[in-house]
């Protein structure tokens, strides 16, 4: 099980609010879906009742509908926003509602959803939002709905007032950008008092995560990294520094007009938008890719040099092997191992787009039977987590993290760290790399087997908390005894 497996499939428990054996019957999914609220609405309603994410589901309608766009972008945004502040919105909407929610058809209550998170987002008018909900009821077929529709989100366009709050209460929602808008009355739990169930509402976590960060996080850090989780995520690029220099390329975006400024890294770029990188100046010259900040700070700690033999465990998409080879003037020999031939092809295409000649693939079996033997002088291990630190880049992840998943992939991430430290010379390194924050993912696991690695000694955990201002990950250096 690799790095890009880890970014697909979490893991594979069924998140708890699922209770649909099928498509709710009472609408049909549409196909053709002719705007973008009709393909979020189709998408929204398909993962009810499925374990396919939202981006597969989105590429399958895509396939089969000629929207513009813009109208794709929309669906995207829509979808994925109502995913992330699915447990907001219910709030919301369960406020203002008059009847058992029993009473209300899925298909009806997405529309609801989609609605509310218009008027939370505040991207269009209020009134836009209301109308564009009712007209969503007609293009599916269910004028009946319109009614009902119209007068509840004008019910909660009244709970929202017009002026915003500067901070968390009982009568504050978290909108976009760090915002609060203050509510006509309080329909959260009291913040100071029952700080994990505020939390959970409030920013749309189920409990079991609210529960564990509010029990380790300051007021200041929970609201932070509530924010970062739902928020679109800010998007870097870590600019090659063997082809070109990051002043020129800050300079080539601006020239195009493009919002960009320099990051914390020497490499790095942080958007001011998110745009596709294709269609940026340098990407098909190879002078930069994408990636995060916290990203890049796995592959800086390793400190790859030149003449090395490194191995990347789990390497695909690539990113951080990619720039491995970047940090070692391309003079190192770097092993990408995955479990699939398509993402081990795609590191191979990257590679070539970077110009880069130090990296080979190996294909490897999900359980690491065949890993290449050693010795190393170095290993990344980006291992399959939880992904609670980029909630904000995988609106589903927050949904599928509970007590037993947590444990099933402890066993995956131990296994797969033992692999590495056999294949270490005496005197070589390994960085084990996370996109999580939970303490028995990162610190805990490696503590718990330092009694078995009696030759290797652990550096202090670089954890990045999300919004600071990257996405959340956690990277431990351990180095063997020569």
């Amino acid at each position: 099980m690799t790095g890009d497996q880890r970014r697909a499939r979490p893991h594979r428990s069924r998140p708890q609010h699922r209770r649909h054996s099928a498509t709710p019957a009472e609408v049909q999914i549409p196909i053709p879906c002719r705007s973008g609220r009709m393909l979020a609405w189709a998408v929204l309603q398909l993962a009810e009742t499925s374990d396919r994410f939202l981006q597969d589901l989105l590429a399958d309608f895509d396939a089969q509908t000629d929207l513009s766009g813009a109208e794709r972008a929309l669906a995207v945004d829509l979808s994925s926003g109502v995913m992330k502040r699915r447990r907001t919105l219910d709030h919301l909407i369960l406020s203002q509602l008059q009847r058992p929610r029993s009473q209300t058809e899925p298909g009806l209550w997405q529309i609801l959803r989609i609605g509310t998170f218009q008027l939370l987002a505040g991207r269009i008018p209020p009134h836009a939002a209301v109308h564009t909900a009712v007209e969503l009821c007609r293009e599916l077929g269910q004028s009946r709905w319109t009614g009902f529709v119209n007068g509840m989100l004008r019910s909660i366009l009244r709970l929202f007032s017009e002026e915003e709050t500067e901070g968390p209460s009982a009568a504050a929602v978290p909108a976009v950008g760090g915002r609060w808008i203050r509510l006509t009355e309080p329909i959260f739990a009291d913040p100071a008092a029952e700080t994990a169930l505020w939390f959970g509402q409030s920013f749309s976590l189920p409990s079991f995560t609210a529960e564990r960060w509010a029990a380790r996080f300051s007021s200041a850090e929970l609201i932070r990294i509530g924010f970062a989780s739902c928020d679109a995520p800010v998007n870097s690029v870590r600019v090659n520094l063997l082809r070109a220099w990051r002043n020129d390329i800050l300079q080539s975006f601006h020239d195009a007009g493009i919002e960009a400024v320099a990051g914390n890294l020497p490499c790095s770029i942080r958007l001011q938008k998110t745009l596709r990188p294709d269609a940026l100046p340098g990407f098909r010259e190879g002078l930069w890719s994408i990636q995060d900040e916290s990203a890049m700070a796995a592959a800086e700690l390793l400190a790859p040099l030149p003449g090395e033999r490194i191995l990347d465990l789990c390497a695909a998409p690539g990113g951080k092997t990619a720039h491995l080879a970047e940090l070692s003037g391309d003079r190192a020999q770097i092993v990408a191992c995955d479990i699939s031939e398509y993402r081990l092809h795609r590191i191979r295409q990257n590679a070539e787009r970077l110009q880069l000649q130090g990296i080979t693939t190996q294909l490897i079996s999900p359980y690491g039977e065949n890993i290449p033997e050693g010795p190393f002088d170095a290993v990344l291990i980006d291992v399959p987590c939880s992904n609670s630190g980029v909630l904000g880049r995988r609106p589903e992840a927050r949904w599928r993290l509970d007590a037993d998943s947590l444990q099933e992939l402890i066993r995956i991430q131990t296994r797969l760290l033992l692999q590495a430290v056999d294949r270490v010379r005496p005197g070589g390194r390994i960085v084990y790399s996370t996109c999580s924050l939970e303490p028995e993912e990162n610190e805990e696991l490696i503590r718990g087997l330092m009694p078995v690695l009696k030759q290797w000694q652990m550096s202090l955990p670089r954890m990045h908390l999300p919004g600071s201002p990257a996405d959340g990950a956690c990277q431990i250096l351990l180095t063997k005894n020569n």
